[in-house]
């Protein structure tokens, strides 16, 4: 058992090293930091109103989320609906992450959420998912962070739209995030 479980270590602590090493490959030169502007303002990103709970994390490609049912009875997420909000206000239909690397990124499934349980989802522009050949998808990042014009994302506004049924009716929950600040990232060398 010692002898798997040192197995075990040197390979978590192989991995974590070449994911530290990778990312030093990335092409981004700047990192955006988000904060909550809608339907509160936070910082942390997250939101309750007795009935769901949501986090949000953002990075280059997707908004995630951890959604948590606070009601005693089910509730249902209509990702055909849902749309995420660009910068420059147009508004696009989304996939999540049981339709984001298949056919069905068009037309995604309801996701059902028991009373109390949580689930982990991200959401990103259909528009920004290509299909390069099989089994090859590519995520288009959701804003600029290759070049100077990096800077101009500060001070944007973006968001997604989440059509929830809750207590026999819909819902859609409008949160909106604000790009407060652009910074420079660090290479290793």
């Amino acid at each position: 058992m010692g002898a798997l479980r040192r197995f075990f270590c040197v390979l978590a602590l192989g991995l974590v090293l070449l994911c530290s090493a990778c990312s030093s490959l990335l092409p981004y030169k700047y990192m955006n930091i988000y904060r909550m502007t809608e339907p509160v303002v936070s910082t942390d990103k997250n939101y309750t109103d007795g009935k769901v709970s949501v986090s949000f994390w953002i990075d280059e490609k997707k908004i995630h989320m951890r959604l948590k049912n606070l009601m005693s009875e089910e509730i249902t997420i209509d990702w055909a609906h849902a749309s995420y909000t660009h910068i420059d206000g147009g508004k696009h239909s989304v996939a999540n992450v049981n339709s984001l690397f298949t056919e069905r990124r068009n037309d995604p499934a309801p996701t059902i959420v028991p009373p109390g349980e949580t689930i982990d989802d991200y959401v990103a522009p259909v528009k920004n998912v290509e299909k390069l050949e099989q089994w090859t998808w590519y995520i288009y990042p959701l804003f600029n962070l290759f070049d100077d014009k990096a800077f101009d994302n500060k001070g944007k506004t973006f968001g997604v739209d989440i059509p929830i049924r809750e207590e026999g009716k819909w819902v859609t929950y409008k949160f909106r995030f604000e790009i407060s600040n652009v910074l420079p990232l660090v290479r290793r060398v």
